[in-house]
């Protein structure tokens, strides 16, 4: 061979001669006989059959209580039994009109109690979630409109991904005292991007809880041994690789950059710092933060973007039971409008199975293609016994020329 064949062959581009990239990997075909057939649909159904009976079965013992309390009011409303709601007071209402009711953080406006009295027995852990409905976290702009370096608290990290607006002018708040004036300004936004400036804003507060003897216990009151306003854990909701490798603060704060807890949409759903003290039905944390900033359970969940327009989101943690009868009562402040895109919020408390929260639909599903597979088994069989079709002798299939 030619020295220019030679280095011609060395540049091709033609895959290295490897059963891999030849596409030469050997494989097993099933010849599909009529028993190939029968047998495999049948063992899909037997298989699949009684998955779908478990399922289903472990699903009845799942208890979950809901109720909507802001949004479109229709056939499709979130209402179970013992699930009641009122004002905060008598002109307060978690209902916001429009937008610009929203983000105000003030209860005798955007306020109410929602009451769940137990129909049965509920047994902890309870999960407490969030529902959005009709809001597209999977929308192809929304979902990548982040900054993953930025997040990871990495300096000048790029913000190209993020859609919206990089740049706003707004007033800085330094604290959570009330009494502290904010500094008006241009700034960055700290995290970019529109999933994080989008944060669900709703904040719930265990307000009260009435045993099934008719003893009320308000937030200072012990139930179990904790006061009520902390009977729902905050921590332990997020998955642990988020927090560990996806999330991180900044080392050092930058005065030209609008932080989440300096923003006024968030300062009271983000804490500034560890250590943070409370504040009564004001702040979403009701003990001392562990935690702050992006670092931030909820908003870690947040930025997990669900799949679907209608979801549930962890909010918190009920760790002890709820015997029948008892009445527990959340106070909600309504801060994120909905109105604007026909969305709807429902705050639902639910207990777990061994492969998570009720889901209908799973137990359903196997149960339905188990028994179609098995039908389908059932036709075939019948078929081959009833009117049989005359088949070659397979062992004179021409496998790769060879007879």
């Amino acid at each position: 061979m030619s020295t220019g064949a030679a280095k011609d062959e060395e540049h091709s581009r033609r895959p290295e001669d490897t059963p891999f990239k030849q596409q030469r990997l050997k494989a097993w075909q099933p010849i599909l006989t009529p028993s190939w057939v029968i047998g495999t649909y049948f063992l899909v159904g037997l298989i699949f059959i009684p998955i779908g009976v478990i399922l289903y079965h472990q699903n009845m013992d799942v208890v979950e209580m809901g109720i909507q309390y802001d949004g479109k009011d229709d056939s499709s409303s979130l209402l179970t039994a013992g699930a009641s709601i009122q004002g905060f007071t008598s002109k307060s209402n978690c209902s916001l009109p429009n937008d610009s009711y929203g983000n105000k953080f003030d209860l005798n406006q955007s306020g109410c109690i929602i009451s769940f009295t137990t129909t049965q027995d509920m047994k902890g852990p309870i999960m407490v979630y969030y529902q959005l409905d009709n809001f597209y976290q999977n929308h192809r702009r929304y979902v990548v409109s982040r900054s993953d370096a930025q997040l990871r608290g990495q300096p000048n990290a790029a913000t190209t991904t993020c859609d919206g607006a990089l740049e706003v002018s707004a007033t800085k708040f330094n604290s959570t005292d009330e009494t502290t004036p904010g500094v008006n300004g241009k700034y960055n936004m700290n995290p970019c991007g529109l999933i994080a400036n989008s944060l669900f804003n709703d904040i719930f507060w265990v307000n009260s809880i009435t045993t099934p003897d008719g003893k009320t216990l308000y937030q200072t009151d012990k139930y179990n041994g904790v006061d009520v306003v902390n009977v729902m854990n905050q921590s332990g909701l997020a998955w642990k690789s988020d927090l560990q490798t996806k999330f991180k603060n900044y080392d050092t704060i930058s005065d030209s950059d609008l932080y989440l807890w300096q923003n006024s949409k968030y300062r009271w759903v983000i804490p500034g710092a560890k250590g943070q003290a409370p504040i009564a039905n004001k702040t979403a944390w009701t003990t001392t933060t562990e935690s702050y900033g992006v670092e931030t359970e909820r908003f870690v969940i947040w930025m997990r973007t669900a799949g679907l327009p209608n979801f549930r989101k962890k909010y918190g943690r009920i760790d002890h039971d709820l015997p029948k009868g008892t009445t527990i009562r959340f106070l909600v402040s309504s801060n994120f409008p909905v109105q604007s895109f026909d969305g709807r919020k429902s705050l639902v408390m639910s207990t777990l199975s061994w492969y998570g929260g009720k889901n209908y639909f799973l137990g359903m599903a196997y149960m339905v293609v188990g028994g179609v597979c098995m039908l389908l088994s059932l036709f075939f069989f019948a078929k081959h016994k009833l009117s049989p079709r005359k088949l070659g002798d397979t062992n004179y299939l021409v496998w790769r020329g060879k007879n």
